[in-house]
């Protein structure tokens, strides 16, 4: 190319030549090489947000929270979550303690609540428990409708001071259990 080539190529933005390829087809170049890693960043992302979901599916437990919970963390903060996830499935597991089970309220000598079916949580054990939830939650729906949301959470924090007062520990289910067949061996009591 000659000096008059160049010095106009200068001044009109056509791109200088030099040989087979010329300026924009090395801007072109590179940006193709920069979309094309991107997209194998995302892909590697997404396939190891699925390698993650696979071994919590598979897993019979998981650490610290429930598996549903994990499964959110994994695609919601990807890839940290899956990190943070495989990390918490390493760390050894602790036996459980025994728990002892305390056979009667903090409150007075009758239990409103006992443990429920499941592992954990407390589930009415008398009419007055009953009676009881059934009246949280009507003043509860009342007050909420009615707008007094901090009338509505101190109700419902009155409720679980009651559970905690009148009722026994729930334990795991091994207490389940043994509460089960000291309830089973009371005279007068129907059987499951």
């Amino acid at each position: 190319m000659g000096d008059k080539a160049r010095a106009r190529s200068q001044y009109r933005h056509e791109p200088v030549g030099c040989g087979r390829c010329s300026v924009r087809d090395m801007e072109g170049l590179a940006a193709s090489v920069v979309l094309l890693a991107i997209f194998l960043g995302v892909l590697l992302v997404v396939a190891f947000d699925v390698f993650c979901l696979l071994h919590l599916g598979k897993a019979g437990t998981a650490h610290f929270l429930p598996k549903f919970v994990w499964a959110v963390l994994v695609v919601c903060t990807s890839p940290v979550g899956g990190l943070v996830y495989l990390l918490a499935q390493r760390l050894p597991r602790r036996s459980p303690e025994p728990v002892t089970m305390r056979t009667r309220p903090l409150l007075g000598r009758k239990a409103w609540y006992g443990p429920a079916r499941g592992d954990h949580g407390h589930s009415p054990a008398s009419p007055e428990g009953h009676a009881a939830v059934l009246m949280a939650i009507a003043t509860a729906v009342y007050l909420g409708q009615a707008g007094q949301v901090l009338a509505t959470m101190a109700v419902m924090v009155a409720l679980v001071i009651i559970v905690y007062l009148k009722g026994t520990p729930p334990g795991g289910a091994r207490e389940w259990k043994e509460s089960q067949a000291r309830t089973d061996q009371r005279p007068g009591t129907p059987r499951h």
